[in-house]
């Protein structure tokens, strides 16, 4: 939550940056792609630093108590641990501009939205009552939309090194 202005900071910066190099130099089509991918990339970033903030932020909000119930924990360890897999694979794909990995990315989010839908299909049986029901819809949906957004910067990755802009935008 603390890293939460540097990332805004950040976005900022890139923006800046960005209309700098594009009313100094004459740029090819190659430029406008790396410069378009970087604006759509920035914002996805700075979005998936929200998601990460909105989820300490539920945490926090509950504290000491879970807001997690005990028999949703595993779901949503498996999602934590889906979410960090997806988000060191998109350091990867960016620093490296590893455009075949970032057309993976899909297969990665999948399994967050699996396991989105199963806690979603799990909360009419359990009973919880309507604040508990919608922490963990609202968490759930947090990590599914963090894996979403990685999704979309590696499209703009393979924009960027290919210019291919017939990517599945699901």
């Amino acid at each position: 939550m603390a890293e939460d202005q540097h990332v805004n900071a950040l976005q900022f910066r890139v923006d800046d940056r960005i209309i700098e190099l594009m009313t100094q130099y004459d740029a090819v089509a190659s430029d406008l792609r790396f410069v378009l991918g970087a604006v759509r990339i920035s914002v996805d970033l700075e979005r998936m630093g929200d998601l990460a903030k909105h989820v300490a932020k539920s945490v926090l909000l509950r504290t000491p108590a879970a807001v997690v119930p005990d028999s949703l924990r595993p779901d949503f360890a498996a999602m934590g641990a889906a979410a960090v897999r997806v988000a060191e694979k998109l350091v990867v794909v960016l620093e490296d501009q590893d455009h075949l990995q970032a057309t993976q990315m899909g297969l990665d989010d999948d399994e967050l939205d699996a396991i989105q839908e199963r806690i979603h299909a799990q909360l009419p049986g359990l009973g919880y009552g309507p604040q508990t029901a919608g922490d963990v819809a609202l968490l759930a949906r947090f990590f599914e939309r963090f894996g979403d957004h990685a999704v979309r910067i590696s499209h703009q990755v393979v924009y960027a090194v290919t210019g291919d802009v017939h990517l599945d935008r699901s």
